[in-house]
């Protein structure tokens, strides 16, 4: 992995795990899965319109709309919409340690379907990740453990291994990255959509702390995340990449403490540290696999 790559990955983390305090603020204020999918659908109309302005005009095979459905059902339908639902159930730090399996689903699914070989260093870095984040979120997980929410973010991490998978087998075209984004946004927010008409109650608090998280969470961990996620993965490969993962909770940890006073302890230096050396140690399996 070049320093490109390595810079691409911490932006993605950065975005990615701010997400977590940023949809704490919205489902708080609004119904989740009407908040996320006027997000999904006012980013990916904006970025469509962006496209048309400053690059070329939108091209699109059957395969190309196969793929946008399929990614933006499972990535924005299932895994955010879910994990949307999710925060109204559980505490917001055991949605991060389900979300932070993400590389141990990839690595499973991905051998399943016959997509990758797992190596025995890549398999030490995935225990070594998970480990990292156990040592951070488990002291922090609540007594009110509830099963129904616990089991929406299990579906969702699962979702969005799917359309990690998705994107390292279907997206190749560079040049359309912005609409294809665009347009899987609109894809994975109308659904949501419709289930919000007929199950959420459409009431919204309007607060200055509201209105910031959601202008934030449209364009940084929304539309430019996910643009880096998708190049991410086609240059590093789905389990490299995904590995980025494991430093989600740390990095939200810190992100929660600066923006709600939370506290960060020495679980958190220590997790931290065996999340460093999960990553070397599934770049060092990456490395030898390609020599």
């Amino acid at each position: 992995m070049n320093l490109k790559s390595l810079l691409m990955g911490l932006i993605f983390v950065l975005f990615w795990s701010s997400a977590f305090t940023s949809a704490k603020i919205l489902v708080s204020n609004s119904p989740p899965l009407l908040i996320l999918g006027i997000r999904f659908l006012l980013t990916g109309v904006i970025g469509i319109l962006i496209n048309n302005i400053f690059f070329d005009k939108i091209r699109l095979n059957y395969d190309d709309w196969k793929f946008i459905l399929s990614f933006g059902i499972c990535q924005n339908t299932l895994y955010l919409g879910l994990n949307f639902l999710a925060m109204d159930q559980i505490d917001a730090y055991l949605a991060v340690i389900v979300a932070s399996l993400l590389p141990i689903f990839v690595a499973i699914i991905s051998f399943i379907l016959k997509k990758n070989k797992i190596y025995f260093l890549s398999i030490i870095g995935i225990l070594i990740g998970f480990l990292g984040c156990s040592i951070i979120l488990v002291p922090k997980i609540t007594v009110n453990f509830n099963l129904y929410g616990l089991t929406l973010c299990l579906i969702a991490v699962i979702a969005l291994a799917m359309a990690t998978l998705i994107i390292k087998d279907g997206f190749s075209k560079k040049e359309q990255l912005l609409p294809f984004v665009s347009i899987q946004m609109v894809v994975g927010g109308l659904p949501l959509l419709l289930l919000s008409l007929i199950f959420e109650e459409w009431t919204i608090n309007f607060s200055n702390s509201f209105i910031v998280a959601f202008i934030y969470t449209c364009f940084f961990p929304g539309l430019i995340a996910t643009m880096i996620w998708f190049n991410l993965v086609k240059r590093i490969g789905v389990i490299m990449a995904s590995s980025f993962h494991f430093l989600t909770p740390p990095t939200g940890v810190v992100i929660a403490y600066i923006i709600l006073n939370e506290k960060v302890n020495i679980n958190d230096i220590f997790g931290i540290l065996f999340v460093t050396i999960a990553l070397i140690t599934i770049h060092q399996a990456n490395k030898k696999t390609k020599n």
